[in-house]
């Protein structure tokens, strides 16, 4: 049975078992949809988005909307491309001049103008839904012969992003090793402010939930101010957040209600979260913080830390769920194992991970059934893995590889320094010199880049302290959160 059949017949089962019970909650109106009325709201909307194959591209802003053309295009059998709606009319002309979709799902007509092909907005596509959860029509899905499909980007942080395609059933098994990773049960309610036309929210958080028959709070945008509220309204028993919102969190007062709360963990990925702020955030609201390590090209989660009482490491994204994982250097084509310590590539290999990208573009990725993920890491006594860094963004300096993350790690354990990128710029002497770019707290006046930089020598070696240190009001990110070190690397210092 192919992902799109699966994922039909766990959605019949919920709707059939617990079909008053909430699945999709969206977290700043309230509004519930049931597990019933998430079927009759698949049913609803299939009709429109035309036969099995064809392709959607939705530019939504998640939310409840979102999500039911989510599973109902997986459900369906589509090829579903979900890209930004915040980008500009001049590039959603040129998604769609490039992949030719059937339909386009999208928050305002105006942004694309003049088009042949068939449009929904978010209104009508809520119109549909409201009207499928009223009407009720007799459930009919079919058993599809062909698996959905799903194509995303890759962030392009470290260079031009590739097309990912995903089959649904790549999605099933990664949602299915997140569920036994987190012990996520039918009881539990999770809650993502992420968005969804990149891999994190689609299969961390609502494919969980369906498979789990669990309950999800979506709150279309992240806000630090919101948050709690959200939290403390809605009782979530976990959270799925990126370690950029974990650090705005940490300019907030724990909130009182949190002693009787029900929440087991916060987990972050998409990007490396410093052990600093893991260890000033479970200090601070003493909930436990989980990091785990994905990318797209395997459907997200790839590693995880174990949950409590299991040990969690500060620095390290825990152990591989439901895939295998090798630490190599690459020997005249030959994948050869390193050491147990360490630093190498790390590779990947499982049912869940991609064989090429879109077009064969970085096919130097893939070796003997193996995919090279660009990241720098190594496996400690206790086998948890921890990275480095990517290995584009190592600085070469006078012969020596240097790894940005140990400096990062070091520069924010200065007072006042809440964000940090770390790049390298070329030098006519050593080849490449390191310059830093830090973003400091409200509360700090004054940044003494001398200090800084004794801090540092205090705890690193001399070639690793930064040439330069720039003080930026916010680092540059791309769409996923994630800091575009290209963009830092390509300012003129």
């Amino acid at each position: 049975m192919n992902g799109s059949n699966i994922l039909q017949s766990k959605l019949l089962y919920w709707a059939e078992k617990k079909g008053n019970a909430p699945c999709l909650v969206e977290a700043n109106t309230g509004e519930v949809l049931t597990y019933s009325e998430l079927l009759y709201a698949v049913v609803a909307i299939r009709p429109y988005l035309g036969a099995e194959s064809q392709v959607t591209v939705s530019a939504l802003s998640g939310g409840i909307v979102d999500s039911v053309i989510w599973i109902a295009c997986l459900i369906g059998g589509h090829m579903h491309i979900p890209i930004s709606p915040h980008g500009t009319t001049y590039e959603f002309e040129q998604s769609i001049a490039k992949y030719a979709p059937d339909i386009i799902l999208i928050e305002d007509e105006a942004i694309i103008g003049n088009s042949s092909r068939k449009i929904f907005t978010s209104s009508e596509v809520k119109k549909i839904i409201t009207k499928g959860r009223v009407n009720k029509k007799p459930i009919y899905l079919d058993i599809l012969p062909k698996d959905g499909k799903v194509l995303l980007f890759t962030s392009g942080s470290t260079s031009n992003p590739k097309g990912v395609l995903l089959s649904v059933t790549q999605m099933i098994i990664t949602a299915n090793n997140i569920c036994r990773a987190h012990q996520l049960t039918e009881e539990d309610r999770g809650l993502t402010p992420l968005p969804f036309y990149h891999v994190n929210a689609p299969v961390v958080s609502l494919l969980t939930t369906i498979l789990s028959g669990s309950s999800l709070i979506i709150a279309p945008k992240y806000s630090t101010s919101n948050f709690w509220k959200w939290v403390e309204r809605y009782d979530p028993t976990w959270i799925s957040l990126v370690p950029t919102m974990v650090i705005m969190l940490l300019t907030t007062k724990k909130p009182e209600f949190l002693k009787r709360s029900s929440l087991r963990f916060i987990r972050t990925a998409s990007a490396s979260l410093p052990r600093i702020v893991l260890e000033r955030f479970e200090n601070k609201f003493s909930i436990p913080l989980i990091e785990t390590y994905g990318i797209s090209e395997a459907a997200s989660t790839i590693t995880a830390n174990p949950l409590p009482p299991k040990v969690h490491k500060p620095g390290s994204v825990g152990f591989p769920i439901g895939i295998k994982l090798r630490i190599c250097r690459r020997d005249q084509g030959v994948l050869v194992d390193v050491q147990q310590g360490e630093t190498g590539e790390v590779w990947i290999q499982g049912e869940n991970v991609i064989t090429h990208y879109e077009n064969n573009a970085g096919s130097d990725a893939f070796l003997d059934g193996w995919f090279c993920t660009g990241d720098l890491g190594y496996f400690d006594q206790d086998n948890y893995l921890f990275l480095v860094g990517r290995e584009k963004d190592v600085i070469i300096r006078g012969g020596e590889n240097i790894a940005p993350r140990e400096i990062e790690e070091v520069l924010l354990t200065y007072p006042g320094i809440q964000e940090v990128a770390v790049v390298g710029h070329p030098d006519q002497v050593y080849g490449e010199r390191i310059v830093a770019y830090i973003v400091i707290d409200s509360k700090s006046k004054q940044v003494m880049t001398d200090q800084i930089k004794a801090h540092i020598a205090e705890k690193l070696s001399p070639q690793k302290i930064p040439a330069d240190i720039y003080v930026l009001v916010a680092l540059p990110r791309g769409n996923t959160g994630k800091i575009d070190k290209k963009q830092l690397r390509d300012i003129k210092t």
